[in-house]
């Protein structure tokens, strides 16, 4: 075990000298992170390659998981890095140093970090290596599998968000506050302890003596990621260049998420979605809180400022248009829409109908107000509504008629703090089970479900309801082409966007 080990430290260190060379030739000392990860896979490959080990099941999974967190990590800081400036933390050292960095930067950096990256991967010896694996010792595999996925849904979601600042005029005043980011303020970082943690659990359990080790491999990793290169170097500065960021610090642990937070978030989404069928363990229902959010930011930050104008027909018969209008504002969005039905036989208009919206909505895409005004064949009726604390507030009735007292009716839905209209415009419909009528102020229940579609280049999927049976194309990436409804007299609606 011990020449292995060596070797491996050897090998790591001449990465370390291939990430320093090429930092000094680039003059980018954040190379270095990119090689954090791919010292551990030097490590663990070493080790697996030299040592009599006996690859069982487990064992083989845990190879794959290294190798998952190494690629998607060292990718992921790849394309994060790629054309921009030297990281700060990185610039500060630069500067305290001087003109002798690039010499220096070997042994104060690049070296020290291979050392400790390699230390860390001792914890791998006992799961590529051991005959028989202790029934405990997949706690600690399931533990790191869930704080691989933590990890990446925290990245994902803080892609998402950047992409949607660079949108924004006002985006140094931004911060993410939603998703894993609502726990820890580096929820990254945590999902990078928790997955090595579950090694470290494993390492203990399955050699004896190897306790020692895991408790100083975790304390190495803790401090590196608290005090050396992690959340104490990161978060200086961000407050005086987001002031938002102030309040955020006060509210949100910057490490460890609060465990009576996690568990208010468990107990909401349960309470939404009262008909589950599969009950999960409350961590997967954590992910799935992360990946919505993510879902929403993702959607969000593919919705700048656009406009669709769709020619609309009756089989093969024109009969008028749709337009959309999506508008970006300091709170969220705007959708203006307009839509003229003229339906005639021999020339004489059988059939008409008009309608025009206002809706807003904040950045997460839930309505916030709605006002509409219809006219079917002549008969006029208007629709209001805004967010209130009990859900959805609205007023409706014929425009034609003398104004009365309005009858406000709270909505509620699946989600009745985030109400969504016919909008076909944003795939976040697609997600949906309830839909507010932008018309009558009706709650719709829906199903939405996925079909096949004869062009490789579209996605259909079937919007069915209480008389409604819509089929939405959407492009590959999620934007919104075609609308086809039949009709109650069996007649096709169809919606062609005007190129």
């Amino acid at each position: 075990m011990i020449w292995a080990a060596g070797l491996a430290a050897l090998l790591t260190l001449l990465n370390s000298v291939i990430a320093w060379r090429l930092a000094a030739r680039y003059q980018c000392a954040s190379i270095a992170d990119v090689f954090w990860p791919l010292h551990h896979l030097v490590s663990m490959t070493t080790v697996l390659l030299l040592m009599p080990q006996n690859l069982s099941s487990a064992s083989l999974l845990t190879v794959i998981l290294v190798m998952l967190w190494g690629v998607r990590l060292a990718t992921h800081l790849s394309i994060r890095q790629a054309g921009v400036e030297e990281d700060p933390r990185y610039q500060a050292i630069r500067a305290g140093i001087g003109a002798d960095f690039d010499r220096k930067s070997l042994y104060l950096i690049f070296i020290p970090q291979a050392l400790m990256a390699w230390f860390i991967s001792l914890l791998l010896i006992p799961a590529l290596t051991a005959a028989q694996w202790h029934p405990l010792a997949y706690v600690g595999l399931l533990l790191s599998c869930a704080g691989l996925l933590w990890e990446i849904v925290a990245d994902l979601q803080l892609s998402a968000f950047l992409k949607m600042r660079a949108h924004q005029a006002s985006s140094d005043s931004h911060v993410l506050t939603r998703g894993l980011w609502s726990f820890s303020r580096h929820p990254n970082y945590f999902g990078e302890w928790v997955f090595w943690l579950g090694h470290a659990i494993t390492a203990a359990l399955l050699i004896n003596g190897f306790l020692i080790v895991s408790l100083a491999a975790m304390g190495l990793l803790t401090f590196l990621l608290l005090r050396f290169t992690g959340v104490a170097r990161s978060e200086p500065g961000i407050a005086d260049k987001r002031p938002d960021y102030a309040a955020y610090q006060a509210s949100v642990p910057a490490f460890f998420p609060s465990p009576i937070k996690m568990w208010s978030a468990l107990t909401q989404s349960a309470q939404q979605a009262p008909n589950t069928k599969h009950q999960l363990g409350w961590w997967l229902l954590l992910f799935a809180v992360g990946l919505a959010g993510h879902a929403d930011l993702a959607r969000a930050q593919g919705l700048p400022a656009q406009s669709w104008f769709f020619d609309v027909r009756i089989d093969d018969k024109d009969v008028g248009f749709h337009e959309f209008n999506l508008r970006r504002v300091p709170s969220g969005y705007t959708m203006e829409a307009t839509v003229e039905f003229r339906y005639k036989i021999l020339g004489v208009t059988v059939f008409s109908y008009e309608h025009a919206v206002n809706e807003r909505y904040d950045a997460d895409l839930c309505l916030q107000s709605i006002s509409s005004e219809t006219k079917t064949n002549g008969k006029s009726q208007s629709l209001n509504g805004r967010a209130v604390t009990e859900g959805f507030a609205l007023t409706a009735q014929p425009s034609a008629q003398p104004p009365t007292q309005p009858s406000t009716q709270p909505a509620t839905s699946v989600d009745a703090n985030c109400l969504l209209t016919f909008a076909y415009w944003t795939p976040k419909l697609l997600s949906q089970s309830q839909i507010l009528n932008g018309q009558t102020g009706e709650l719709v229940d829906i199903v939405i479900t996925t079909e096949d579609s004869a062009d490789s280049d579209q996605l259909l999927y079937a919007l069915t309801g209480d008389n409604i049976d819509v089929r939405l194309g959407y492009d590959e990436a999620g934007n919104w082409r075609t609308l086809d409804s039949t009709l109650q007299n069996g007649r096709l609606l169809s919606y062609r966007l005007r190129q």
